[in-house]
């Protein structure tokens, strides 16, 4: 029998699991480019937080809490280069570390409870697509929320995009769980684009990823839409929990801006009028079941 030396093992590139939904990645080819819908872990909220328009410090008297659902981050295989939009949650982001996260560590604590492994993070999930985070173009994050950006630490050779007032004036983020080296290109909202959002920032050179607004849940959250010729993908981070709230226009209460987020849900209901779209919150199984499975 032949034996692979120390050497072979250490550099043999990794088996590719072909029933990959088994660990939470589900993957769908559009246009001759792979999306893979990547679950990096798990998280429960309270119930007020999803059903109610209380804000955060009436939320935590909540003592019930919803099931867990999973936490996506979403994996473009474009031809100018991998996009990853969001990088999930992170072993990393330890109870001791929002210890050290002042009143917004403590408020994380209060608001929700995570579940992630070194199993479930991106870093593993992309490997399983034999992907390596060091070959990951570009990381456009939609918001700063912890289970959002704590993967970060895993991307420092690729280009991470942030809302230039998100990064200046973000809501509720533990700058604790970042790593030392980010300093993100921040962006602005001021490339035509037509239109529902009519302004955006344009991220390929073929012009089919573009950079929305979408604030509300923070003041400069913004969403990523994929377009295509025969359906748009739109990775809208945390602008609702699912589809339900933009079709009835319901704001939970965890949004820095009630106002500004209905009028965002309005705008993304008339995007998915307007074109063909596959709506994908960050945290909708439905929604990737629907469009992926």
């Amino acid at each position: 029998m032949e034996h692979l030396s120390l050497m072979e093992v250490l550099t043999a590139p990794p088996k590719v699991d072909r029933d990959l939904s088994r660990h939470g990645i589900f993957t769908r080819v559009i246009d001759g480019v792979k999306i893979h819908a990547v679950t990096c872990g798990w998280i429960k909220y309270r119930n007020a937080h999803f059903h109610s328009i209380l804000g955060p410090y009436l939320v935590i008297l909540d003592p019930t809490w919803m099931d867990w659902i999973p936490v996506f981050s979403w994996v473009i295989e474009h031809p100018e280069g991998i996009i990853v939009v969001d990088t999930g949650q992170s072993t990393y982001l330890s109870t001791d570390t929002l210890n050290k996260g002042g009143m917004n560590g403590w408020l994380n604590k209060q608001l929700a409870r995570m579940d992630i492994d070194l199993n479930t993070d991106i870093k593993a999930q992309l490997g399983r697509l034999n992907i390596c985070p060091d070959d990951v173009r570009w990381v456009v994050l939609t918001h700063l929320h912890v289970d959002h950006a704590g993967g970060l630490r895993y991307f420092p050779k690729s280009e991470v995009l942030v809302s230039h007032q998100e990064y200046v004036r973000p809501y509720a983020f533990v700058d604790g769980t970042y790593p030392s080296w980010f300093k993100p290109h921040l962006i602005g909202h001021y490339d035509d684009i037509g239109g529902v959002f009519e302004q955006g920032h344009v991220l390929t050179r073929a012009g089919d990823v573009v950079v929305v607004p979408t604030p509300g849940h923070s003041m400069h959250h913004q969403s990523v839409i994929f377009r295509n010729t025969e359906l748009d993908f739109f990775f809208a981070g945390d602008a609702s929990f699912n589809f339900s709230h933009v079709q009835s226009g319901f704001v939970p209460g965890i949004n820095l801006d009630r106002q500004l987020a209905k009028q965002t849900l309005d705008q993304i209901k008339g995007y998915c009028i307007e074109r063909p779209t596959a709506y994908l919150p960050s945290h909708d199984q439905a929604a990737v079941n629907r469009f992926f499975r």
